[in-house]
């Protein structure tokens, strides 16, 4: 894995965290704990409460609803970031060049390089390995470093956990 900088917490990696009882819920505590600690810099998009808070206003859980905007909107290593301008037409690009590429998955993305962020974990599979955006038409130019994707299985998260903990 090359070196991490910052990472990017696809919406999914909270769905594991706090609604799951598993190993990778148990190593995504660890994560949040140590890198709390060790100041390390988590990047979200405020996409990502809106996406978590569906099932919980479905099912009138407002013990869940509290939980997410409590934590999401707190966490002094979480990088929450604004929807903006850029990070759409970006996303557009990022579409245009990636035929089936969804257009939340888009926009995670593209706040995600837009970040400078040098990872992305998500569990899902349809967001493939490396994402660049080169892109030069009105104005729009934005060279970043590659974002490569990362899964949060395992072996990926205790390699997280140990290079923190360094």
């Amino acid at each position: 894995m090359k070196p991490v900088t910052r990472i990017y917490l696809d919406t999914n990696i909270f769905i594991y965290a706090f609604e799951e009882t598993s190993q990778r819920s148990n190593l995504l505590a660890q994560l949040f704990t140590v890198s709390s600690s060790a100041g390390a810099c988590f990047v979200i998009s405020e996409l990502s409460l809106s996406e978590l808070l569906v099932k919980p206003y479905r099912d009138a859980d407002d013990v869940m609803i509290d939980q997410y905007e409590g934590f999401l909107l707190t966490s002094d290593w979480l990088e929450v970031l604004s929807v903006v301008r850029p990070t759409l037409a970006y996303a557009a690009v990022l579409r245009s060049q990636n035929k089936g590429l969804k257009l939340p998955d888009a926009i995670h993305l593209s706040t995600a390089i837009g970040a400078s962020c040098s990872h992305f974990l998500t569990g899902d599979m349809g967001i493939v390995d490396t994402y660049e955006l080169i892109h030069l038409r009105y104005g729009i130019t934005k060279k970043a470093q590659p974002l490569t994707v990362i899964r949060p299985d395992e072996p990926t998260l205790n390699s997280l956990l140990k290079s923190l903990a360094a």
